[in-house]
């Protein structure tokens, strides 16, 4: 019979050799354990990323209720903590949209995709732009890393 303190070194082993098989390298895991120490802390993670942080746009569509911005920013996780991200992981591509009559300072709903969702189509469609017309508002949506756009 094993103890409680083989039984936890085994799991440690399983998942090292986890993390190294499928997540990278072991060394990768401490470094996001130490930036979760940073990030724990609510005053200093205010000042991780400058309100002027870059964010490109490259097309900008004028619908009758709506503009559709697409862009793209760099993650700021790949300036704090380097190379911890995959590459496709790195530019993050989003399209903002955003009502023709839209006030400063409201609420934008952020969109996340669900495991299958390709590309901007489905969640414009079906929950931004009846946002816009219900509510008058304005929807950022995030493409998932490995459903690439070309642009």
């Amino acid at each position: 019979m094993s103890t409680p303190r083989q039984e936890l070194s085994v799991v440690s082993v399983r998942c090292l050799v986890q993390v190294h098989g499928c997540w990278g390298k072991p060394e990768d895991l401490k470094r996001i354990f130490e930036f979760r120490k940073i990030i724990g802390d609510r005053e200093r993670c205010k000042t991780l990323v400058p309100e002027d942080y870059p964010v490109y746009i490259h097309k900008t569509e004028e619908h009758s209720d709506c503009l559709i911005h697409d862009g793209f920013f760099i993650s700021p996780l790949e300036h704090l903590v380097p190379e911890i991200l995959p590459p496709e992981a790195v530019k993050a591509r989003f399209q903002f949209i955003v009502p023709k009559k839209w006030q400063k300072n409201r609420p934008v709903c952020i969109h996340l995709a669900g495991t299958g969702d390709h590309f901007f189509w489905r969640r414009r469609t079906l929950m931004a732009r009846p946002m816009i017309k219900e509510a008058g508002m304005a929807s950022l949506i995030l493409e998932n890393p490995y459903y690439i756009l070309l642009y």
